[in-house]
């Protein structure tokens, strides 16, 4: 048997590949075996979700620590990009910040010299250096107890650095991959480097090169496992049935609002009340109606979307599982799944702040509008919408030219009206966000993970 072990550090890679068909695909191959290191408060959950003969599931110690923490902050700091020169300056200028004036300014400016310093490569390669030096016995157990022919480290960021570089320092062979668009630009630089490197597009294999010093020649480059199912329509039912479900008209058009996450959810809760007033004072049309989707690790409770639905009158519902309490508790499910699928596929116009959603809504050329303004606040430029689309992923999309960037509520309305009138607004510009961004129209960009798991075995 040869053993793989493969940390779950969150639902992405749940959603990305264990229900996709490249769990299957190393399933297919009798002579392995898959050890996954979950939360303690899912293991459990796991365990009856993907219950197998050849799968073992093990709770994951936790490398949260003191020191952890500090070369997490020394990364990221030094990560020389306009994201993290942004996030610096949100920290110190935030609305409603708990910390001491003093120790905000003192981290600032510490921040601030780390990222001037980032922009060398001695820098980034000293960092690499003392974090290779210093000893933790955190899995110590698990490697003596498994003895892992590969560690796939699916999530390169912050905690699986240490489960990295504990199996390269026994000799034990590597595969690291990169979990999102921004990752390279405000998480990670490779703190550890894996022996090879899987990235889902050329974009992220040049920021790999640029922003890492990583080799070209060990990346291979696989798609987006996340996108499988919309490039191959697998799941999606018809409008009526769709709409019906949710209680909906399939006689009306369909706005979709996504929430973008914890950073911007009190300005989405105003973009609700904007158009919900609209609809009121006849801005848009009747023969339109609205789906919210929540963001997944900001769902919403049954008591919240009650009463959305009955303070704003449009549709609304969870979008993910729950397994027990606290942080992180949320899960992708086959349901999730489809409900974020379907909404995508029968939306006539999407409206986003700052989320992965404006390339999902361009795999299905669906008109999309972003919200740059904050609604009836008037907030700094630290604190606003309008400082989103400056970070450097979602600048580099804006490029495209295939999205409405709004900037107030008649600018909204303008553009909800324009998109429903003419869906093939911007097209072009959505074609150039999935070429630069999706890398792959086949939809086997899991099976491609899988294979290369299996070549580098």
């Amino acid at each position: 048997m040869k053993r793989i072990l493969i940390p779950v550090s969150n639902s992405f890679f749940v959603r990305n590949f264990l229900r996709t068909e490249g769990l299957k695909i190393l399933l297919g191959r009798p002579e392995i075996e898959p050890v996954f290191l979950v939360p303690k408060n899912k293991l459990e959950y796991y365990q009856k979700e993907f219950a197998s003969p050849r799968i073992t599931f093990l709770a994951i110690p936790s490398a949260r620590g003191v020191f952890e923490n500090f070369f997490k902050f020394l990364e990221t700091s030094s990560i020389h990009t306009r994201t993290i020169l942004m996030q610096q300056y949100f920290y110190l200028k935030r609305a409603g910040a708990q910390e001491n004036i003093f120790l905000r300014y003192f981290i600032f400016f510490l921040g601030r010299f780390l990222w001037l310093l980032g922009k060398f490569y001695w820098w980034r390669n000293f960092l690499r250096y003392l974090y290779w030096l210093a000893p933790n016995a955190r899995f110590k157990k698990i490697f003596e107890n498994i003895k892992p022919d590969l560690v796939f480290c699916p999530t390169l960021i912050y905690d699986e650095y240490l489960l990295l570089k504990t199996a390269k320092k026994k000799g034990i062979k590597t595969l690291g991959m990169i979990s999102s668009w921004d990752n390279f630009y405000s998480k990670t630089f490779l703190r550890v480097y894996p022996d090879y490197l899987l990235v889902q597009t050329n974009y992220l294999k040049s920021l790999a090169n640029n922003l890492a010093d990583y080799p070209l020649e060990k990346i291979a480059v696989t798609g987006v496992p996340q996108y499988d199912r919309y490039f191959s329509k697998s799941g999606v039912v018809s409008r009526e049935e769709f709409i019906k479900s949710l209680g909906g008209n399939p006689g009306k058009k369909l706005i979709l609002y996504a929430f973008s996450g914890k950073m911007g959810i009190t300005v989405d809760f105003e973009m609700l009340d904007i158009l919900s007033m609209a609809f009121k004072e006849g801005k848009i049309s009747k023969s339109t109606q609205v789906l919210v989707r929540p963001y997944p690790k900001n769902d919403f409770s049954p008591e919240r979307v009650l009463k959305t639905r009955e303070r704003f009158g449009f549709l609304v519902r969870p979008v993910a599982g729950h397994i027990g309490g606290g942080k992180g508790n949320w899960e992708f499910e086959e349901e999730s799944l489809a409900f974020l699928l379907n909404s995508l596929a029968h939306a006539d116009v999407i409206i986003n702040m700052y989320s992965t959603f404006f390339i999902e809504g361009a795999i299905f050329d669906k008109p999309l509008i972003a919200v740059a303004f904050d609604g009836h606040q008037r907030l700094d430029y630290w604190n606003s919408a309008r400082r989103f689309f400056d970070w450097d992923h979602l600048a580099d999309i804006k490029k495209s030219g295939g999205i409405s960037i709004v900037k107030s509520p008649e600018e909204l309305m303008s553009a909800i009206n324009s998109c429903l009138g003419n869906p093939n607004f911007l097209s072009e510009g959505r074609k150039k966000i999935v070429s630069q961004q999706a890398g792959f129209y086949d939809g086997n960009s899991a099976k491609r993970i899988a294979e290369n798991i299996l070549k580098f075995i």
